[in-house]
């Protein structure tokens, strides 16, 4: 019997926001979801689109070298990625930044949306990490940071593109 399921959706999650995107986007195009540990080795070459969902930490996008090993393998798919962060650099700077294959930057499908931070959760490292950012960026709402403790810019209905996008290459 063959498998009808078109759409798979893998993520990595830190803290819990990309998770979150990636269960709205699996409930709307009925697509199966892995955690990036659980894909085994043929796993992804059944589906026709592959949706990888990725945090954004320090400018690297943590799937970068995922992508980038299993590219030749799924190149000949759908490929869509989507990024969480709280947006302190430009996109334009973080695909640079993560992606020196022109084939990748232009088979992949890129979109970014706004992520989640609980300061209480982040570890140590992460906080110190966080803190140098905000003073090179000073976002207004980043500033009031450790008055606020928890920021939560994750909104279901910013994943509409990329349904829409994933709709009209798989069907």
């Amino acid at each position: 019997m063959p498998y009808d399921k078109k759409i798979a959706i893998v993520y990595k999650t830190k803290y819990g926001c990309t998770m979150k995107y990636a269960g709205w986007l699996a409930i709307k195009l009925d697509a199966d979801l892995y955690e990036i540990s659980d894909v085994g080795r043929w796993d992804l070459l059944k589906y026709k689109t592959i949706i990888f969902g990725s945090p954004i930490y320090n400018s690297q996008i943590y799937l970068k070298d995922y992508l980038q090993d299993k590219f030749h393998t799924i190149k000949n798919k759908n490929i869509v990625l989507f990024c969480v962060s709280m947006n302190l650099q430009s996109k334009e700077d973080i695909v640079e930044y993560n992606f020196e294959n022109e084939e990748i930057k232009n088979k992949i499908k890129l979109f970014f949306l706004q992520g989640c931070i609980n300061f209480d959760n982040l570890s140590k490292l992460d906080k110190i990490k966080f803190k140098k950012s905000i003073s090179k960026n000073l976002h207004s709402d980043m500033v009031s940071l450790e008055k606020n403790i928890n920021i939560d810019r994750s909104d279901k209905h910013t994943v509409r593109p990329i349904i829409d996008y994933v709709l009209d290459k798989t069907y």
